[in-house]
Parts: C-alpha cells; structure tokens; sequence
C-alpha cells in the first residue's frame, strides 16, 4: 500500500517527527481559525478521518492483537450483554464476542465487526471498539468506532475518535514545537465535539510524549434498537446462560447488568 510504504521512510526519532507528523495531519487547514466554524474540514491523521466509515478502512494495515478472554464479572456481564445485542452471521458474532469485551480489534476482528447486520444497543464511550496503526513520523494511531444508526442493510460504524500517540523517546524541545505548531494548525476547533462540530485538543504527556486527540461530531445512538434486524432473535448464546438456565432471568435484568457494568467502568 502506499501510504505504508510511505510511512516507512519516517524515523520516530529528532527532526522527523515534526515534519512526519505535520505531513500526516492531511485535513487540517493551515490555521483553522480562518474557516468558517460551521465547515471545519472532518481533522485526518493519514487515511484516518473522524467520521469516516469503518468500512472503507478496512484494508489498512491494523496491528494484529491476541484473542482476548472475557475476565472479571464486569467484563463476562459485559459479553452477556453483547450476546443480545448484536446480529449478523453466527460466526461473525462470535468473533466479534471474543475481541469486543477487551475493546481491541485486529483486521479480521474488524473485518468481522463490519459484516453485523446491527448493533441493538449502545455500550457506550468506555466500551467502543479500537484498532491500532502506525502513524507519520513514528506516531501510533489509535482509532475508536462507534455504530451508527442504520434504517436499512449492513450496520454502519464510524470513526469517533483517533488519538496520535508520539514516541517516547521524542525529544522535549521537539514535543514543544509540535504542541505549539498544532495549537496554531487547531486554533478554529473547539476542544470537545458539538452535533455538527469535530474537535480537536492536545493532551500533554509525561517526559514529553504528549497525544493528539480527534473527535467526530457527536450522535444520537438511542435509535439503534429500531434497526430492522434488531426484531430477529439474538444468534450468539449467552456466556451466562449455563449458570442461569435453572434460574430464569427476571425482566428487566438486563437494564440492571448494563448500570452495572457502567459503574464498574466508571
């Protein structure tokens, strides 16, 4: 791919950062403050964008990570809860089961995720899916999706967020100058996301590794219930359903395991 093979003539370290991260920032307008703020361009890292459809990335080269297994009470509740939600392939929704509790995706994880017919319910911000990149300038990007509300077909993810991690080993005069060339390149964005407004802000680190981070605009996601596929039945059996199967649920249950499970992330 090109842009892969252009990411590696970037060294992580001294005056390559600045000019391999600057180079990557595709979508940010010299000084954003001179655009209008209701057409702030969608902020892009590479062939990342906020906003962009998951579907369309799916060929980049995501870091593969190990089949994670659900732990704790929190996160076994937490898969209970997936197991109704999702629908699609029976297949697909396993694979899916096994990487989403721990909140990271590889390629065929992700492959996986875009072939649900729907996600019926919102697990909210601590619990969105994430995929890794290496990014310019030897930076790390780690993108966030989120389902989008789909009337009809294949459910639909986006980018909601991507944070540009830089390397430890930067050095802190050069952290310095790139916090202030992006303060000056992300002047126009406000720094949390409205209904129609991406955002962007710097996160300052320790020992000069600092994060960029970028939002899409925000969403409404309490229609994803109304999804049609969402009136089928569930394929995935539950994790729990062994332990409950001589103790049926009351209703109402599930209501409960998601408050749970939110304050437990919380």
């Amino acid at each position: 791919m090109q842009w892969a093979a252009s990411m590696s003539s970037f060294k992580p370290l001294l005056p390559f950062l600045l000019s391999g991260l600057l180079a990557g920032l595709t979508a940010l307008p010299a000084r954003a403050a001179e655009a209008d703020a209701a057409s702030l361009p969608m902020p892009c890292v590479g062939p990342v964008c906020v906003n962009a459809g998951l579907q369309s990335l799916l060929d980049l080269p995501w870091k593969a990570v190990a089949q994670p297994r659900a732990e704790g009470v929190q996160q076994v509740k937490l898969q209970d809860r997936m197991a109704q939600a999702l629908r699609g392939d029976a297949a697909a929704v396993q694979t899916v089961l096994a990487h989403w509790p721990g909140r990271w995706f590889g390629a065929p994880a992700l492959r996986a995720l875009a072939s649900l017919d729907a996600v019926c319910e919102d697990m909210g911000v601590w619990w969105r899916p994430h995929a890794a990149l290496d990014g310019p300038g030897g930076s790390r990007l780690l993108v966030a999706f989120e389902p989008v509300p789909s009337p009809r077909g294949r459910q639909q993810f986006r980018v909601a967020n991507v944070s540009v991690q830089f390397p430890q080993e930067a050095d802190p005069s050069q952290a310095e100058a790139l916090r202030q060339e992006l303060r000056a390149r992300l002047e126009g964005y406000p720094s949390y996301p409205g209904e129609a407004q991406p955002a962007a802000r710097w996160q300052a680190g320790a020992q000069g590794r600092g994060a960029l981070e970028l939002f899409a605009p925000l969403q409404a996601l309490g229609e994803l219930h109304l999804q049609p596929a969402c009136r089928r039945a569930a394929v995935a059996a539950s994790p729990l359903a062994a332990e409950t199967a001589d103790a049926p649920q009351a209703p109402g249950v599930m209501g409960r395991q998601a408050q749970a499970a939110s304050a437990a992330a919380h």
